[in-house]
């Protein structure tokens, strides 16, 4: 019987698989191999007699281990993997020793040692090679990878032992872990976890095999976007400054520490390492879409911040002169347009990883709703935010519409351009389409050129314009543009005109069909033709109803229906004349019935149009003229091609989800669920089919093929690296577009489903497999704990609707669709017995299911959703859990299909069938009586007896459900720092009297500040640390002198940029709290103040009384008055010494400041050159200087002041804290030195002879042998 044998047949597969197939019985064979979902749903769904299998479980804690002989898992897609340590350093003690004190007179010195921990280890990931690995956690957070040392091995046969093992082991007998991917973290700091070994999970990238070419291997050209982002483009990290150490890195938003570009660059070359070319996006905003109106313009996000190494520069225009981009709330709708400057970085970091550029200047309709501008097209108003190719004159066909051209293109001409450093001068004022052009192809210049360079693109509605004379004024004006974009670039930059898919083969207005673009195509500086193709690849419809599924055609996301509509279908065998039609598929063939010459009108005949000699249609009527269009001349390039991953997408590859734009739309009969796979499909289609050389036929002419498929640039490659774009809708609000968008940034490291099936099946030694109807796309899954073929494969059925069937020994992967295979209606009566039908009891089915799984846009972390029957409480709710990664709107979907499986399959049907229906297999889809049926069991008893039970098509259709969108939180990022070095005088005694200060404060706060110390720039060595960020701030009213020694009545207003301040009691201040410095400008002595009194007086502003000038002797530096804009540092603590040997006093040292963090070579650093006096060992000024005259001459005296311990009462002199107690006197007249002598004691007799008649100045300083002369006090004599 032929369940027996089906039966045996399922045990020897299964067998080598481990058990039946696919964990079930020969009787559960096409209604649910592999579709089981144990305990948790009903068996109709799995079938009659059908055993299900343990399968991996979701990990809410994934717990790195250590244990010898524990399997690796296998994975496909990605993963978050905790790893197995296989091998560890011991661990390494670092002592840091600081000291304090030890100066002339002050304490004793003081030596502290503190202890810090760090270890070398290895993590194995899983078996097999690996791609690449992520993100990195560290005891559940994220990890600034810039701030560890971690190398990956992916497990290749070849690999090499890891270096540090090597270093450790020994050369010979360190371990190469080959087929093993691993990863080694060299000298981890332990402080920050407690000095012991974090638990580590690795965000792991892996392909499965493939028996065919994958895009990795075929995509040689992307289009980079967004094309947007004033500092997207910069290749370094750039902050805005927004106040006083208040800093914001815009271009960093990653867990690299690199520039966002820098690690999307990195990502496209390794997952797609043959793209030799890149379509270079730089934005410009158009104003209006009627022509004569239009402006286009740079534009910027907000005007009140400035980058601090790359200020906005476009086209000569600065921040405060660029049109600033429109609002919907508190949001900008676009990024701003990249600098000059960045472009310039992309342009050149792009060359040097030998990538060529293809630049492309876009035009971006900044056209917010309600914009009450009238459409040229007729409605009432403009379209929000529309596409660019509806830019139209209002007056078409007449003479005024050259006039709306000449103004949409402007005067501008390549002479009014001039290139100074970094960015592009602009003699005009206007801004017309030409400036732009010619603006940028002087910037291409400028960066050391590009490849290739187009003059615009999908204008299709401008160039389409025509004068009263029939000419097309725009094209002509394209062709000039193009000759003097030649003039700039030179003759060895490609240029073109890339061409909307419905543009570039001709002006089809009633009976005219006119090549309008031919001219500028066979213009001698035209070096290929652009298309941007996004033509329909399909015409599908949900159920087995439409024509292509009556024509056959199994299922939308087969390759060879796809490549069959490349030359054929919609757009080269027909087209639908009306919405009507394609609603109802009234096909109208595409016949020129004129002529014979079919391919005029195919839009998709891109062979014969490039083959041919062109023949305008004036009227209808042919001309006996060729256009100058040379057949087979010039190459063609898909200067763009894509398709939306969304349902159907290839139905309608142009359209787009934009809520905020008119444009906004979902293909043709799309449900709108996203479909990673139909892009993945027809991106292979594409470069499939015109990559073969029958399709693609080579040019006499110049030797080359039709398409330069190597220059077909995929749309599109987002310049911010996945996947922060698009998590951080905070930041990148078009992030919610992402995922049923063109990006196949994000998507290129899916596994294809077929893939994994096939390899998991080979693992277990099964290679008589056939996946081709095999459809999906695997955003990750993992085998674990040594799991058999038939648990890893279990949860993959269960999620991706699949089946499995066994013939003639080879294992057949087949995609549930619910299609009809064989309609039994069409037999003979006589011939179908039956059929007995029967409906399963009502209170077994369950209204809910609830679905566990791994959040592939969520860390991986544990998701749930739901489906239900009805609203309120569940009467039988059911629990799943598939232990693979999904995003919220696919898993919402596999939980819809499970259970509408479930009520649909209440209904079963035996029925027999003659013997001519041999072909019929468990899995197939039969229809009897308008219904659909599924064969889960065949027994041959003379007629062949099916038991089915009933499927719907649309079970298999997915709705619309949205991605959940979580605002990922950034790792803060270690940006630049505002720092002060600061030359002071001692505070407390004990400090180390040469030593300058280091203060450090930044928004937001990286953490500890290195300071790093050298002669020259180079061989840094640290100097010191800051821990506690700075509390500083400006004046913000004038601060006028006052008396030294008393309680000043002044009031100090200051503005902090970081940190807060508190009054404090008069005996606190007295004892030294309160301590503040003031200096303005950049050079110049500090004065030490203290303050009594705060009070809060706006944000971030102070009003401080209670003053104590000029402390710590530094009354000398108290001008008339402090102006506004003085700088203010609290001395609290934060301010730290930094070492400077004794001997580099007043010599220049250059120092490095930034987050210790980061190496000193890093960008976040900046660099200083300060000469340090030591002004801790600078005496005061004398104070009561005197002078009285005597027989001899002039008797001076003066009371000698000290640095250290000064305010002891016990009685006696203050200490000297000097060699030797030693003073210069001098004589001044008229500000010259007439007189001067040495005093030991604190008088001195000046003799009659050596004074100058009065007025005249007597200066006393007293002198230090380490420091010099210290500041003088000054008396005038007018006697």
């Amino acid at each position: 019987m032929a369940t027996l044998l089906l039966a045996a047949a399922g045990s020897a597969i299964g067998g080598a698989v481990g058990g039946t197939v696919m964990g079930l019985t020969g009787a559960a064979i096409g209604q649910a191999v592999g579709a089981t979902i144990g305990s948790m749903i009903d068996q109709r769904i799995m079938g009659a007699g059908a055993s299900t299998v343990e399968t991996g479980r979701l990990d809410t804690w994934r717990v790195q281990g250590a244990q010898e002989g524990t399997a690796l898992p296998y994975i496909a897609g990605r993963m978050r993997l905790p790893g197995q340590m296989i091998w560890s350093s011991r661990f390494l003690e670092t002592v840091s020793k600081s000291s304090g004190g030890g100066g002339k007179g002050s304490k004793p010195k003081v030596t502290q040692n503190s202890y810090s921990y760090s270890v070398s280890f290895a993590l194995a990931l899983c078996e097999g090679r690996a791609t690449r690995i992520g993100r990195i956690w560290a005891d559940g957070k994220l990890v600034d990878q810039s701030e560890v040392e971690v190398r990956f091995h992916d497990g290749s046969d070849t690999q090499m032992p890891d270096p540090v093992i090597a270093a450790v082991e020994g050369v010979d007998v360190a371990p190469a872990y080959r087929g093993t991917a691993y990863v080694v973290f060299e000298g981890l700091e332990l402080a920050k976890y407690g000095n012991r070994i974090p638990q580590i999970n690795v965000e792991v990238y892996r392909q499965p095999e493939s028996d065919a070419p994958t895009l990795r291997d075929r995509v040689q050209a992307v289009a980079l976007i967004p094309g947007t982002g004033e500092y997207a483009l910069a290749t370094e990290p750039v902050s805005l400054v927004h106040g006083p150490g208040i800093y914001e890195t815009v271009n960093v938003n990653n867990d690299t520490g690199a520039a966002d570009i820098t690690l999307s660059l990195d990502h496209l070359q390794g997952q797609l390492p043959n793209v030799a070319s890149t379509l270079l996006v730089a934005s410009w905003f158009g104003s209006d879409l009627r022509a004569g109106q239009c402006e286009i313009t740079p534009g910027v996000e907000q005007v009140l911040s400035e980058g601090d190494r790359m200020a906005w520069q476009v086209s000569g225009l600065d921040r405060a002169e660029g049109h600033q981009i429109s609002k919907t709330g508190d949001r900008v709708n676009y990024g701003g347009t990249p600098a000059d400057a960045a472009i310039i970085e992309a342009i050149g970091t792009l060359r040097d990883r030998g990538v060529e550029v293809t630049f492309y200047p876009f035009i971006l309709m900044d056209i917010p709703q309600g914009n009450g501008l009238p459409d040229p097209a007729g409605a009432a108003e403009q379209g929000a935010f529309p596409w660019r190719g509806r830019i139209a004159v209002e007056a078409n066909g007449t003479a005024a519409a050259e006039g709306e051209i000449a103004a949409f293109f402007g005067p501008a001409t390549a002479q009014d351009f001039t290139i100074v450093g970094d960015t592009v001068r602009y003699a005009g004022s206007d801004f017309g389409f030409a400036r732009m052009i010619l603006h940028y192809a002087h910037l291409c210049k400028a960066a050391g050129g590009v490849a290739a360079f187009c003059v615009g693109s999908e204008m299709r509605d401008l160039l389409r314009t025509r004068a009263d004379t029939g000419a097309y004024p725009a094209v002509a004006r394209m062709i000039a543009l193009l000759a003097e974009v030649r003039a700039v670039l030179g003759p060895d930059v490609k240029l073109s005109y890339a061409a909307d898919w419905s543009e570039y083969y001709g002006h089809h207005d009633g009976d005219d069909v006119i090549y309008h673009l031919d001219p500028l195509w066979a213009d001698a500086n035209v070096d290929f033709v652009g298309i941007d193709n996004y033509m329909p690849l399909s015409d599908w419809r949900a159920g087995d109803t439409h024509l292509d599924a009556q024509d056959g055609w199994e299922a939308i996301h087969d390759p060879a229906y796809l490549k069959s509509n490349i030359e054929g279908g919609e757009g080269y065998d027909w087209y639908y004349a009306t919405q009507a039609d394609r609603v109802a598929q009234l096909r109208t063939p595409i016949v020129d019935e004129a002529y014979g010459d079919d391919h005029v009108f195919r839009y998709k005949d891109i062979r014969n149009w490039w083959a041919r000699p062109h023949f305008d249609r004036p009227g209808g009527v042919r001309s006996t003229l060729e256009t100058a269009w040379v057949p087979r001349s010039k190459p063609i390039w898909f200067t763009e091609f894509g398709c939306p991953a969304i349902d159907k997408g290839t139905n309608q590859p142009n359209v787009f989800r934009d809520l905020k734009s008119s444009e906004n739309a979902v293909p043709y009969f799309s449900t709108g669920a996203r479909d990673d796979f139909i892009q993945h499909q027809y991106i292979n289609a594409v470069l499939d089919y015109w990559n073969a050389p029958e399709n693609n036929p080579i040019s006499e002419i110049y030797e080359e093929p039709m398409l330069r498929m190597d220059r077909a640039h995929v749309w599109a490659w987002d310049a911010r690296p996945w996947p922060d774009f698009p998590n951080r809708v905070g930041l990148w609000s078009d992030g919610v577009n992402f995922g049923t968008g063109h990006w196949i940034s994000g998507r290129q490291e899916m596994a294809v489903l077929a893939d994994v099936v096939r390899e998991v099946c080979v693992r277990s030694g099964v290679t008589a497999v056939e996946t081709g109807r095999l459809y999906g796309g695997v955003a990750g899954m993992e085998m674990r704990d040594g799991q058999s073929a038939r648990a890893g494969l279990q949860p993959l059925m269960l999620a991706y609707g699949f089946d499995c069937r066994e013939r003639d020994g080879v294992l057949h992967f087949f995609s549930r669709d619910g299609l009809v295979d064989v309609d039994l209606g069409d037999l003979d009566p006589v011939e179908v017995s039956g059929p007995q039908k029967v409906r399963g009891p009502l209170d077994e089915q369950p209204d809910r299911v609830r679905l566990r799984y791994i959040q592939s846009d969520h860390d991986y972390q544990s998701g749930s959703v739901e489906a239900a029957l009805r609203a309120g409480a569940p009467l039988r709710a059911e629990t799943a859990e598939l232990p693979i990664a999904l995003g919220a709107g696919q898993a919402k979907s596999i939980a819809e299909r499970w259970l509408a499986e479930a009520v649909v399959s209440r209904d079963g049907m035996q029925v027999s069938v003659p013997p001519s229906l041999l072909a019929l297999e468990p899995g197939d889809v039969i229809e009897l009586d308008g219904l659909n049926w599924r064969i889960d069991r065949i027994e041959e008893r003379g007629a062949r007896k099916l038991d089915a039970i009933r499927v719907e098509p649309g079970v298999y259709t997915s709705a619309y459900h949205p991605d959940r969108l979580f605002d990922a939180p950034g790792l803060v990022g270690a940006g630049p720092v505002l720092s002060e070095v600061l030359d002071l005088p001692l505070l407390r005694g004990d400090e180390v009297e040469h030593a300058p200060y280091a203060a450090a404060a930044a928004t937001p706060w990286p953490g500890p500040v290195n300071v790093f110390l050298s002669p020259s720039q180079s061989g840094y060595e640290l100097a010191g640390q800051i821990v506690r960020q700075a509390t500083l701030g400006v004046l913000r009213a004038p601060l006028p002198a006052a008396r030294t020694g008393v309680w000043s009545g002044g009031k100090l207003r200051v503005e902090l940029s970081h940190g807060t301040l508190e009054g404090r009691t008069a005996e606190a201040v007295l004892d030294g709290a309160n301590v503040a410095a003031l200096r303005y400008g950049d050079s110049g002595d500090w004065e030490v103040v203290q303050y009594r009194d705060a009070r809060l007086v706006g944000p971030m502003t102070y009003e401080l009384s209670g003053l104590l000038r000029g402390q710590a002797g530094t009354e000398f530096v108290m001008p008339e008055v402090w102006p506004e804009g003085t700088r203010f540092i609290a001395l609290d603590g934060a301010p730290v010494q930094i070492d400077l040997p004794y001997s580099a006093r007043g010599l220049d040292r250059y120092l490095r400041i930034g987050p210790a963090s980061r190496s000193v070579d890093n960008a976040s650093y900046t660099t200083e050159v300060h000469a340090f006096d030591g002004v801790g060992l600078r005496p005061y000024q004398p104070v009561h200087l005197r002078g009285r005259g005597t027989a001899e001459g002039l008797e001076v005296s003066w009371i000698r002041r000290t640095r250290i311990d000064g305010d002891l009462w016990a009685g006696g002199d203050v200490p000297l804290n000097e060699e030797r107690e030693v003073y210069l006197v001098t004589i001044e007249k008229a500000g010259t030195v007439v007189f001067s002598k040495e005093a030991t004691e604190p008088h001195a007799l000046l003799d009659a002879a050596d004074l100058p008649a009065a007025p005249y100045d007597i200066t006393v300083g007293q002198i230090s042998a380490r420091f010099g002369i210290g500041p003088i006090a000054r008396m005038t004599r007018h006697d």
